[in-house]
């Protein structure tokens, strides 16, 4: 990581490129001075710089030659923005930031340029895919077009959260200040985006070493994530297919288990049901049922059970998996 970084780019009236382009790249180093001006005030030792969203350099995508060159997001025909220029250049550097892990390097970049990079650039761009889209059909009407573009337009998205920060007409704000404001709460949404991204990508390695574990029917967890569309979309795995009941640490506390659906968009699927007559129990009663010491619940519906320790919620599991 660097220890100081100057970046330039455009004065007036900031977007959300600019603005998140400024966030990406205070990953990069200890710290960043930031100077905005226009065309005629860029820093007359460049090389010093990393100048973005104007001057008609690589990080500027203003110009008809710089269109051309810059090319669109990937499988996509959104123009490149300042926002996807910097990602695109120095995504690398970025990552370094957030210890992500080599093995999801390109992963992260490319969930974070569809989940939200593209947007900032089509709309800094002026750039609507479904207004495009739409144009492949020639027998619709004007009117209808402007109807789905209507009722598919997203009033209040992160580019207008950015816009707003600017200064009201009747406000006597500095513009730098709000700049700089508006960059903490994108370096926020960057935070969080990158490392949901991360913590997915780890936990689906998690999930898919606990499947590869598992069996007798049945999975355990160490440490809860999200397993469900991991294990359903696996319907060519027999390791998943054989699972009938998970055990997972209960996030309020004890630990759960949980029963495996053959069909994921019918709750009530179960591949093999817990004993009915804990439906709906609880605790003492649960326990009386179950002889599980601990067992603390049984949902009404079966498809969760519950007990205080990690051998107890096993042992509910065991009782299901051992009824015909």
């Amino acid at each position: 990581m660097k220890q100081k970084l100057n970046l330039f780019t455009h004065d007036g009236n900031f977007h959300a490129d600019d603005v998140f382009a400024t966030a990406l790249l205070s990953f990069t180093a200890d710290e960043i001075n930031v100077v905005r001006g226009n065309d005629q005030e860029l820093p007359e030792n460049p090389s010093d710089w990393i100048i973005f969203d104007i001057g008609g350099g690589e990080l500027d995508h203003h110009t008809p030659e710089n269109k051309e060159t810059n090319g669109c997001h990937p499988g996509t025909d959104i123009p490149y923005a300042a926002c996807g220029l910097v990602w695109r250049k120095y995504y690398k550097e970025i990552l370094e930031y957030f210890d992500c892990p080599e093995q999801y390097v390109e992963k992260v970049f490319n969930k974070l340029d569809v989940t939200l990079i593209q947007g900032i650039d089509a709309n800094d761009n002026g750039y609507n895919p479904l207004r495009e889209e739409l144009e492949r059909y020639p027998y619709l009407q004007k009117d209808q077009k402007n109807e789905i573009l209507r009722t598919a337009r997203v009033n209040y998205a992160v580019f207008q959260i950015i816009k707003d920060f600017n200064p009201p007409w009747n406000s006597d704000m500095d513009h730098y200040e709000a700049f700089l404001d508006a960059v903490e709460t994108a370096k926020t949404i960057l935070i969080n985006r990158i490392d949901s991204i991360i913590s997915r990508l780890e936990g689906r390695d998690y999930v898919q070493q606990c499947i590869d574990f598992s069996s007798n029917h049945l999975m355990i967890m160490d440490e809860f994530a999200p397993w469900e569309g991991i294990l359903y979309s696996q319907s060519n795995n027999p390791k998943a297919n054989d699972i009938w009941y998970v055990v997972s640490p209960a996030r309020r506390g004890g630990w759960n288990v949980h029963s495996v659906l053959r069909n994921s968009e019918d709750r009530n699927s179960f591949r093999h049901p817990l004993p009915s007559e804990w439906y709906g129990l609880r605790n003492e009663e649960l326990q009386k049922v179950s002889g599980v010491k601990t067992a603390s619940f049984c949902h009404p519906s079966g498809f969760l059970a519950g007990a205080e320790t990690e051998e107890d919620a096993i042992a509910m599991a065991h009782i299901g998996i051992a009824r015909k």
